[in-house]
């Protein structure tokens, strides 16, 4: 039987026009000229200022060849030049650009490019993807305003996981793992023990936890088989872009910003690749006028509709850019008077912990549009080059109360596990008695919890054999 029923929902929309600010306040200053030839191209009202041309003055930072300051004080005079977008190396952009260059090799549409793409931008300088896959449909939906599908994403995730390097695009360390141990042409019966053990969870579970004699019971093999699948598996790498020289040469990436330290003042530019300024097509500004004094033929109306909504479209389009360029640089303007003590010299210790929210609420500006101004975006410092999101971590507090930003933990864990006994590596309880004589009060947990975000395994799999 067929019943009528009447349901409610709210549902947010945007305007056209909110799209398109959102669309470019994501892109990166690297993209921006390919977009605005892009609607140069699609929009004959708009065209190239050719008598207005932008002139940016950064002042000169020099570095080492690590993207370093060469010394403390070597900047407290600045002097004007022009500077070279590629003169800054990225290692994470040429990871991408390897990944997407075998994107554009695969038989895809135009949709299942993009969210290839959209997975791509995903993926941490570790090789490992960073969003789910349902994160990634509600991520689409905000850059294309297209609405896709939770087994889409999937399909094109397995793709990617079938790129080189082996172990791409992997959610996991197991799957890291089982997309390297799958793709191996090695034959024997060490290895067919390896894929045994990864592919199973359960087993991998013993394997990580080192219980042997249970592995030992499970695959009724001996204890000379089990060490040399062992050495099949710790052959394998954890992080898929590790180690990988040939895919970082010669790849660049243009900073969205250069922040510099003037005489004990923080400065800062956002970047501009672009350096005319737009506006309407005088040609078709007349050619208006002139329709409109002869507006009784039908051919006139439908040629006067089409110039006036290619105006619309030119105008929010320069206003969107308008509005881009006022909000990344309202934004990082909060950033740095949020945190102007570590833009002096970048020290990490005086970074403070900083949210989105924080931003946001400084600048009067929504969480999300702090979220895409941060995303795919770096700056050009006086200390280093490094992504915006990098700026932003969680608080903790120290043994006075006072709170300290996680990225400085994650700094002392770092150098604490560097320093350990391979063959006597320290326990998460050990780690936080040393951060604690530190003056960083931190139960096992969140130690625990910090060691998986920067990917480093437990002690027992950091332990090396004697």
């Amino acid at each position: 039987m067929v019943s009528n029923s009447l349901t409610t929902k709210m549902q947010q929309k945007f305007a056209p026009s909110q799209i398109q600010y959102m669309k470019l306040l994501q892109l990166p200053s690297s993209q921006i000229e390919d977009r605005i030839k892009e609607e140069i191209e699609k929009n004959p009202l708009l065209e190239e200022d050719e008598k207005t041309e932008i002139q940016i003055e950064i002042p000169k930072i020099r570095t080492d060849s690590n993207g370093r300051v060469r010394t403390k004080n070597a900047e407290k005079k600045t002097e004007g030049f022009k500077v070279d977008p590629g003169s800054f190396n990225s290692q994470e952009a040429s990871m991408y650009e390897n990944l997407m260059e075998q994107l554009g090799l695969c038989d895809v549409d135009e949709t299942e490019y993009e969210i290839g793409k959209e997975i791509i931008g995903n993926i941490n300088d570790n090789g490992y993807l960073t969003r789910t896959t349902d994160a990634i449909v509600d991520d689409f939906f905000f850059s294309h305003s297209i609405e896709i599908s939770q087994d889409e994403v999937e399909k094109m995730l397995r793709l990617v996981q079938s790129f080189d390097p082996a172990g791409v695009g992997a959610r996991d360390l197991n799957e890291c793992l089982s997309l390297q141990i799958k793709r191996t042409k090695l034959k024997g019966e060490e290895i067919d023990l390896a894929k045994q053990i990864i592919l199973d969870a359960n087993l991998f579970d013993m394997f990580k936890n080192k219980q042997y004699t249970q592995l030992l019971a499970k695959l009724s093999c001996s204890k000379e088989e089990l060490e040399k699948a062992e050495g099949i598996i710790r052959q394998l790498n954890p992080k898929p872009f590790s180690g990988s020289e040939g895919i970082y040469e010669n790849v660049y990436v243009t900073p969205d910003f250069y922040i510099w330290n003037n005489e004990g003042k923080v400065e800062f530019q956002l970047t501009r690749t672009f350096n005319k300024s737009l506006k309407l097509s005088p040609h078709y500004i007349n050619m208006l006028e002139d329709l409109k004094k002869d507006a009784k033929k039908k051919v006139n109306e439908q040629a006067i509709t089409f110039i006036r909504e290619r105006i619309v479209s030119a105008n929010e389009f320069m206003t969107a850019l308008q509005r881009r360029d006022e909000t990344l640089n309202k934004v990082m303007a909060a950033i740095i008077k949020f945190n102007y003590a570590y833009f002096l010299d970048g020290d990490i210790t005086k970074l403070k912990p900083m949210r989105l929210v924080d931003i946001a609420q400084m600048t009067d500006c929504d969480i999300s549009t702090i979220s895409r101004f941060a995303s795919n975006k770096y700056a050009q410092t006086h200390f280093g080059l490094y992504q915006i999101k990098r700026f932003f971590s969680n608080a903790v507090e120290d043994e006075q109360g006072n709170q300290i930003s996680s990225d400085t933990i994650k700094d002392s864990l770092l150098k604490i596990i560097e320093n350990e006994d391979k063959q006597k590596p320290y326990s998460d309880d050990k780690i936080s008695e040393l951060l604690k004589e530190e003056g960083y009060l931190l139960a096992r947990r969140t130690v625990a919890k910090y060691r998986d975000v920067l990917h480093i395994p437990v002690a027992r799999l950091r332990k090396t054999i004697s």
